[in-house]
């Protein structure tokens, strides 16, 4: 009896620590002296991906407190926990001590943490001094790396071979080599052996860039204060042009330190607009972020149509706290008393309700979130505070409520803000209306067309369309006039259709004046060169717009690179100018309510002018009006 009791027991223990094997995060107790950095390297992590886990510590973390790590043990087979314990009269081993760390005490014996963690299941909850510890010998098996000369790397989204190649300036073949898993493809996650950043020492020397979505070497050039010249000399590979992903060196650092620095933070949102800003520094200002955190039950693949397809809820929430923080420490420095709670809203009612029981929301002045759509409309019929939705909802023109704020426009107001645009500054010009022949675009085309018949004095309005996506230089020059500006207005979102135009009027634009026209600049625009449309002096409505030309938006993205070690998407751009605005508001006049009618502001990328609706609600009808000209400078008109 005593031995199926005993082997009943030996079962228990055995499943419990399975299953706690298999736990994807676990958490750990900081001990004294412990930093993020020191953290997330025992963990073979980023410190960004660690603050990404616990978006509510600080980079000065306090002793026992408890945070979130990955489970270093995850997703491991149970056939490598059985390898280990059958070498186990073999092993040595040790006590722990009180400084100890499972990353030195593996360093210590020359094994990996997995090793370590795999021999001794108990230390997935945090070390403590006095544990006798397993010691297993090192696997047969050595990876082909030194932790000398090379550091892990996670990867994420947009991660690609060429990008990762040029990034850690490695081979794409060495960096197979060093990961054999790589010839079944990249996968968000994926632990990969690189060279250490402190290896090419002649990136260390440089600060560095790397390329993304719409850069061009004027507008680098601009940014960085640096010549194109320059730019060519430094890396003579833009020869063959520009390429996302690649890693340029810009300018020589100097005596360890960007030229540029960032320790004197300046205002980074200088109002543009018809706001004017005057702080009462007397005043507290409690802000709530109410953000869907719930790490525990959202991995990093969790995908929500309100977000988009490319996106995962985790970086697109990661990205708006980052943002976010970033502009409560500005105004902090700036003299404002900020107080800020940050509260996990998961994707409930059910948790809303808990969180408004527990009295969280009752001194707010403002609350930030949640992100979802539907769960903000809930949230603002049981509280008073103003609720700011950040994001767009196609389900948000029909659901208001008094303290509810739209912080993102309509879909419809690029195209009714771009048509008034166009009338305000109508000049006799000769209009040219480009569709496609699909039938889905036809009655925007109409609706497009008779909006424009109805401007004062029009002179003349034609319609030409593409057949089987393509559009003759021909047909185009059939419709121009040399006696008068030509405004094209593409009413199409269809690719070919739009490259074909665009080709077109290329070759017809130093005959005529031309200024090409779209309702926005979407995905139809993705193989466009801006340079062409430059020539044709593009002009589009959108949202959000960052003038790089800007030293106010230059200093943000360096600060923001150097915290964070990655570039601001556009979800940290909103997360900053809402929560700077907000409080900019609040702390300008005696509400957020008098603050939102007291006029347009401008930020880093974001227009914010609200009106009041009929149902009660403030809506933000900001919308930029931007036209490239042939240097690429992205002028604002409206």
């Amino acid at each position: 009896m005593k031995r199926i009791t005993l082997l009943f027991v030996f079962l228990f223990l055995f499943m419990g620590i399975t299953i706690a094997q298999q736990k994807k995060y676990v958490s750990y107790t900081v001990k004294k002296g412990e930093t993020v950095k020191s953290i997330a390297k025992a963990y073979n992590i980023t410190s960004r991906d660690l603050l990404q886990l616990n978006p509510d510590i600080s980079r000065n973390l306090e002793p026992n407190t408890v945070i979130i790590v990955p489970n270093m043990n995850y997703g491991e087979e149970d056939t490598k926990v059985q390898e280990v314990k059958l070498t186990q009269s073999n092993q040595k081993r040790y006590e722990v001590l009180p400084k100890d760390t499972s990353y030195g005490i593996s360093k210590k014996f020359g094994i990996t943490m997995e090793e370590l963690i795999a021999a001794n299941p108990q230390i997935a909850d945090g070390l403590k001094p006095g544990m006798d510890l397993i010691i297993p010998e090192p696997a047969v098996i050595v990876k082909p790396y030194d932790t000398v000369a090379y550091e892990f790397h996670i990867v994420v989204k947009d991660d690609t071979l060429y990008n990762l190649s040029n990034r850690f300036n490695i081979t794409q073949a060495e960096l197979i080599r060093l990961n054999p898993s790589l010839k079944d493809g990249l996968k968000i996650g994926l632990e990969l052996v690189v060279p250490k950043a402190g290896n090419n020492m002649e990136l260390l020397n440089y600060e560095i860039h790397t390329v993304i979505k719409d850069d061009t070497l004027y507008n680098l050039s601009n940014r960085y204060q640096v010549s194109q010249a320059e730019l060519l000399r430094l890396n003579p590979e833009l020869s063959n042009g520009l390429k996302l992903g690649m890693t340029l060196k810009i300018k020589p650092i100097k005596n360890g330190k960007n030229e540029i620095g960032i320790a004197n933070e300046v205002q980074y949102a200088a109002n543009k607009g018809g706001f004017n800003e005057n702080f009462n520094f007397s005043r507290e200002i409690n802000l709530v972020m109410l953000l869907p955190y719930n790490i525990n039950k959202s991995a990093d693949s969790t995908r929500n149509e309100n977000f988009g397809k490319s996106n995962s809820l985790l970086n697109i929430v990661t990205d708006f706290h980052l943002g976010a923080t970033m502009a409560i420490d500005s105004l902090r420095n700036r003299g404002l008393n900020v107080k800020v709670k940050f509260i996990d809203s998961e994707n409930s009612t059910y948790r809303l309700q808990t969180i408004i029981n527990r009295n969280d929301l009752k001194n707010a002045d403002v609350v930030i979130g949640p992100l979802y759509f539907d769960n903000a409309v809930w949230l603002s019929k049981h509280i008073e505070a103003p609720v700011v939705v950040p994001f767009y909802s196609k389900n948000q023109s029909a659901n208001s409520a008094n303290n509810l704020v739209k912080a993102a426009p309509e879909d419809e107001l690029l195209q009714s803000e771009l048509l008034r645009y166009l009338e305000k500054n109508y000049n006799g010009e000769n209009i040219v209306v480009i569709n496609d022949e699909k039938s889905e675009s036809q009655t925007k085309l109409w609706q497009i067309v008779n909006r424009l018949k109805m401007f004062k004095n029009l002179k003349n309005i034609s319609v030409v369309k593409s057949e089987s996506g393509y559009i003759s230089v021909g047909k185009f020059s059939d419709k121009l006039t040399k006696t008068a500006n030509n405004w094209v207005i593409l009413v199409s979102n269809e690719m070919v259709t739009t490259a074909s135009a665009v080709n077109s009027l290329k070759s017809l634009a130093d005959n005529f004046a031309i200024t090409l026209i779209a309702l926005d600049k979407g995905n139809n625009f993705n193989s466009v060169d801006n340079n062409l449309l430059g020539q044709l002096n593009f002009m589009y409505p959108s949202i959000d717009f960052s003038n790089f030309d800007d030293a106010v938006v230059n200093n943000f993205y360096k600060t923001y690179q150097n915290k964070n070690y990655a570039i601001p998407s556009k979800y940290a751009l909103k997360g900053f100018d809402i929560t700077y605005d907000v409080l900019a508001r609040i702390a300008t006049m005696s509400s957020l309510e008098d603050g939102l009618k007291a006029g347009k502001s401008s930020r880093l990328s974001t227009l914010f002018s609200y009106d009041r609706n009929l149902l009660g609600s403030f809506e933000n009808h900001g919308v930029f009006i931007i036209q490239y000209n042939r240097s690429l400078t992205p002028t604002i008109l409206e």
